[in-house]
């Protein structure tokens, strides 16, 4: 039940260090719970840092004094203490009743136990608690599961996920980040219970969804778990199975989506548009004469389809439109010149066109081994050598400004329209951004 600590007291960060110790000095119990310990354990360095301990929370601000304490969480007794810069989620040890409504307990009471407070959680991975006088605390045998690489619901999965439908994502989401397997009767509840999902408010099923997406083990977990990634994006059933015809492809849309998925890299832009890419190519699909498949106007119609999804599941404004974006685009034929990625550039600056470029990559790598994996590096490399040389591709970067075209007497509209063709000129040539060359141009101009 408990063991010698695998932990480093002393390497612990200092804030933590000092509130244990003072509550424990004080007469509660207090312990390490949570992801940070899942990441000690692990070997890594945890972003936050969550506590539980026996403190009444209405005490914990007299307690931790002089420090900051904000109730974050009264309704299950969490604060947050702000302890020499580092904020501290502290939470009182609690029990929990039934879940009736598949979403919050229906009562939620104090504890001393530890154990108590264990019991309750979703993974046994995330079921430990450490502290420097119990040492490491593991009733359900996280420590191995970590070792064994695994998801393994705490006491029975079906129990576990009826509790709480979110949890279904929760245990594709590590499965993804951690590159773990589930154990196999919780992966088992996991898939029989996935209708509960409809029980989840859309917000949380997407913040689990994007993280899920995001993890480096994505394409593997949607693929093995395929039945919960149409639970909540019922437009990816039309993939599965969906032959391409085309001596381009070698594999059915859903396997190369998987396989873009896989080779786009991080940033959850471009990760989204991987997994969102193709999902046209059904409704867009059609045979020529000799049995070639098309699916003409799929990018296109892929970017209306992934924006009211991106919508549906109520993802921000701006990342829906950046993703709808690379949807769009990501079958664009750019040309292998200088000016053409200027223009490009201009078009959608240098993080998107990035993304673009690592989506067409990964889009070529993933049809066959006749594909052309080079084409889309090779505009990469030629971007990075533009960007490099300070090449001028917005206006922002002209030589010059609407106040130096009002004093040689352009007004109202055309002054905008002037300083477009200039830098239309510039990027064609950016010798030509120097303030001299493009006063003349415009000057010319004028006169015509």
């Amino acid at each position: 039940m408990s063991s010698s600590a695998p932990i480093q007291w002393e390497s612990l960060p200092l804030p933590v260090r000092l509130v244990m110790e003072r509550l424990e000095s004080k007469g509660f119990q207090v312990f390490l719970v949570g992801g940070c310990l899942r990441d000690l354990l692990r070997g890594e360095n945890p972003q936050d840092y969550d506590l539980a301990s026996t403190v009444p929370p209405e005490e914990m601000k007299q307690l931790l004094s002089p420090y900051p304490v904000i109730a974050t969480g009264l309704r299950y007794g969490t604060v947050t203490a702000v302890v020499e810069g580092q904020a501290l989620e502290i939470t009182r040890l609690r029990r929990e009743g039934g879940y009736k409504d598949g979403r919050r307990p229906d009562w939620v009471l104090p504890t001393e136990d530890i154990r108590e407070d264990l019991a309750r959680r979703d993974f046994t991975i995330n079921a430990m608690a450490f502290s420097p006088s119990h040492g490491l605390i593991d009733p359900f045998g996280g420590a191995q599961d970590l070792e064994k690489r695994l998801i393994r619901a705490v006491g029975e999965p079906g129990r576990r996920f009826q509790e709480d439908g979110l949890r279904i994502l929760r245990g594709l989401r590590f499965a993804s980040r951690l590159d773990f397997d589930l154990e196999q009767e919780t992966a088992r509840a996991l898939v029989e219970k996935r209708h509960l999902l409809g029980q989840v408010a859309q917000e949380r099923i997407t913040g689990e969804f994007i993280r899920l997406v995001e993890g480096m083990a994505a394409p593997r977990v949607l693929e093995e778990f395929f039945p919960v990634a149409v639970q909540v994006v019922p437009e990816l059933q039309a993939l599965q199975g969906f032959e391409q015809h085309t001596p381009y492809h070698i594999y059915d849309v859903w396997q190369h989506t998987l396989r873009v998925l896989d080779g786009v890299g991080e940033g959850r832009e471009v990760r989204l548009a991987a997994l969102f890419h193709d999902i046209a190519k059904p409704q867009c699909f059609f045979q020529g004469r000799r049995g070639i498949g098309h699916f003409k106007g799929h990018a296109v119609a892929g970017g209306a389809v992934t924006g009211q999804i991106l919508k549906r599941m109520r993802f921000p404004t701006q990342l829906r439109e950046e993703v709808c974006q690379l949807v769009r685009w990501h079958d664009e034929d750019i040309p292998q010149t200088d000016e053409a990625v200027r223009r490009w550039l201009n078009l959608l600056g240098p993080v998107q066109l990035r993304r673009l470029l690592l989506l067409q990559q990964a889009d070529s790598r993933a049809k066959s081994p006749r594909s052309d994996t080079l084409f889309a590096g090779r505009l990469l490399q030629r971007m990075e050598n533009i960007l490099q040389r300070g090449d001028c591709f917005t206006l922002k970067a002209l030589a010059v400004r609407g106040n130096d075209l009002k004093a040689m007497g352009f007004s109202g509209p055309q002054v905008g329209r002037t300083l477009e063709r200039l830098l239309d000129q510039v990027i064609k040539d950016p010798e030509k951004n120097q303030r001299e060359i493009l006063l003349a141009l415009a000057d010319k101009w004028e006169i015509q």
